[in-house]
């Protein structure tokens, strides 16, 4: 069945001028045998699909269903491929067999998650904004001492943010080298998650250095500014900031372990626990 679909999806490849397949299954699968280029993902990719695409059986699922579940499949690519550091630029033809046996166009450029990150990444350097990322995912996931926590980053428009809060203790990265205050830097990381037990939020600027941690976000709620049922006020405060100002926001929930991103007063991204 995999062989046949590999074949089937080169020839869509060829009448579409994509030169390039993508291939996610928990299936082995030997490279060499095919006369076209394969790029396959690691099988702890299909497991994680499998487990956030809803599944139902298939003498049940409609095409409506069936259609969702390729258009989130799609959603979760981009999103594992973009925190994975798998460069896809262009179209590729997806094989995918894990629940849902499909064959489709994937397009980079018109993935939700990547324009809201493209949108992002208009106000913030990109590769900021990934490491910022890949530090809160180490949050969520990690915790600290076996202890979840939560935590929140403030990026961008450093002094309107810094007029609208105030320290709540010493800052930890004053007078630091900036070197140490690289977000891009994976070596102070660990410092980053030890401090993320603190109260407050991290103010960087827009190329991801670390201004101040521990601050007290002090802009009121308005009626404009709405967050989902169940969420706190960090959630709140980070996206009245973002409302006030030309800052994004990453807040980890502590009691979920999500990861939500806001921009200019709203929830632009979220990023489910079950991705880690």
């Amino acid at each position: 069945m995999l062989e046949t679909m590999i074949e089937a999806a080169h020839e869509i490849a060829k009448r579409s001028g994509i030169d390039l397949l993508f291939l996610i299954t928990k299936e082995d699968v030997d490279e060499d045998t095919f006369s076209f280029e394969i790029l396959q993902a690691p099988k702890s990719y299909a497991t994680i699909l499998e487990s956030l695409v809803y599944h139902t059986d298939d003498s049940d699922i409609t095409i409506f269903e069936k259609y969702l579940q390729t258009y989130r499949i799609s959603e979760y690519i981009s999103t594992l491929t973009y925190f994975k550091s798998i460069e896809i630029k262009k179209a590729v033809v997806v094989v995918y067999t894990e629940p849902l046996k499909a064959i489709f166009i994937f397009e980079p450029e018109k993935s939700n998650f990547m324009k809201i990150l493209k949108e992002c990444t208009e106000r913030v350097d990109p590769t900021a904004l990934r490491a910022l990322l890949t530090v809160a995912l180490n949050i969520a996931y990690k915790g600290r001492e076996g202890k979840k926590i939560g935590t929140a980053f403030v990026m961008g428009d450093v002094e309107d943010v810094l007029s609208r809060s105030k320290q709540l203790i010493i800052n930890p990265f004053q007078c630091q080298d900036e070197k140490l205050r690289d977000i891009k830097n994976p070596e102070i990381w660990e410092s980053v998650m030890e401090f993320a037990q603190m109260d407050g939020v991290f103010v960087l600027d827009e190329n991801g250095i670390i201004v101040s941690a521990g601050r007290y976000i002090e802009v009121p709620a308005t009626e404009t500014v709405k967050t989902k049922p169940g969420l706190g006020g960090r959630h709140l405060a980070c996206a009245s900031i973002t409302r006030e100002t030309k800052a994004i926001a990453i807040v980890v929930s502590e009691s979920g372990g999500d990861i939500t991103l806001y921009k200019d007063g709203v929830e632009v991204l979220r990023i489910p626990s079950i991705f880690y």
